[in-house]
Formats: structure tokens, C-alpha cells, sequence
């Protein structure tokens, strides 16, 4: 359970229903896509923006909480597993693709970002962003924070992926 005090400090930091508590509302976060292994937090937040996590971290590290990221909870390593008593921060509402360079075929994306999201975007440019095979359609971006780069790998002219070699585009 969290410290009252805790969850006074996230109540003022996100929005009422951006702190999650109710148990029918962190079950689903009790684990990523590796099931074996569950642990139902006392509490998830879903900020939206920088200064929200910035807030966040400082309020449970002042409390001696700990806290796990969790991106789209499609993960098979355990890496998003909840500590009992700790907050899940999730990365769901953080989805704006902050820019696309062509030239260099980057992009800076939150981690909310959906991969099609991104292939969308890119393709403007004649671009395509290539995720593994396994989260190409469901899948959010593999970022671990709120700004970063994600390689744009095939252009509209190659025939294979620049990254393996091997995938067709």
C-alpha cells in the first residue's frame, strides 16, 4: 500500500485520474509480457509530460519508494516487473513524435509512440522505420526516456533493411 503522504505528493503532481490505486486499476500492470513472474504494484501513474516524471522521481525518491518504468508492457524480459510497494511509471500518454531528420534518418520520439506511428511519419520522407517482426503492428518504441532517437532504417528506394541486411521492405 502507499504512504498516504506519497500519494498526496503524485495527487498534486498529475491529474485524479493519472494515479492509480484501486486494485482493479494496477492489476493489469502486475507484469509485461513475461506472465510467469507477477507482482501488483500500490500504485501507477501516467504522466503526459517531462516535468511530470521530473516530479514524480524526486517525490518517490524523497520517500524512499521505489519506482519501475513500463513502456507498452509488451516486453518478454520481466523488465517492467513492479515492486509491491512501489509505483509503476507508465509511458503510455507520452506519444509525440518530437522530430524526423531525413538526412540523417533519425527520430526523436517519445516512448509512447507507436512503431506504425512512426513508419507513417517517416514515409513522408520516403522513409521507413523497421522494428523487429515481433512488435511491428502492436508495439510501442523501445525508449527508455521521455526523448529518444529511433533510426528510420530503409529508405523507398532500397530493397533490403539497412540494419540486417536481410528483411525485405
Amino acid at each position: 500500500m502507499l504512504a498516504p503522504a506519497v500519494h498526496e505528493k503524485l495527487a498534486a503532481i498529475l491529474p485524479r485520474e493519472s494515479v492509480l490505486t484501486a486494485p482493479e486499476d494496477t492489476k493489469p500492470y502486475e507484469c509485461d509480457g513475461l506472465t510467469l513472474f507477477r507482482e501488483t504494484p500500490a500504485a501507477v501513474v501516467l504522466p503526459e509530460t517531462e516535468a511530470q516524471i521530473v516530479a514524480i522521481l524526486k517525490a518517490c525518491h524523497a520517500a524512499g519508494v521505489p519506482v519501475v518504468a513500463r513502456g507498452a508492457g509488451t516486453g518478454l524480459s520481466g523488465g517492467a516487473m513492479p515492486h509491491r510497494d512501489g509505483v509503476v511509471l507508465s509511458t503510455a500518454k507520452l506519444k509525440k513524435i518530437v522530430s524526423i531528420d531525413p538526412l540523417t534518418r533519425t527520430a526523436v520520439v517519445q516512448p509512447g509512440v507507436r512503431n506504425l506511428a512512426i513508419s507513417e511519419a517517416a514515409a513522408r520522407y520516403g522513409l521507413y522505420y523497421a522494428p523487429t517482426r515481433r512488435r511491428r503492428s502492436r508495439a510501442r518504441s523501445a525508449a527508455t526516456s521521455p526523448r529518444t532517437p529511433a533510426a528510420c532504417t530503409a529508405s523507398s528506394t532500397d530493397s533490403r533493411c539497412t540494419t540486417c541486411g536481410a528483411c525485405a521492405r
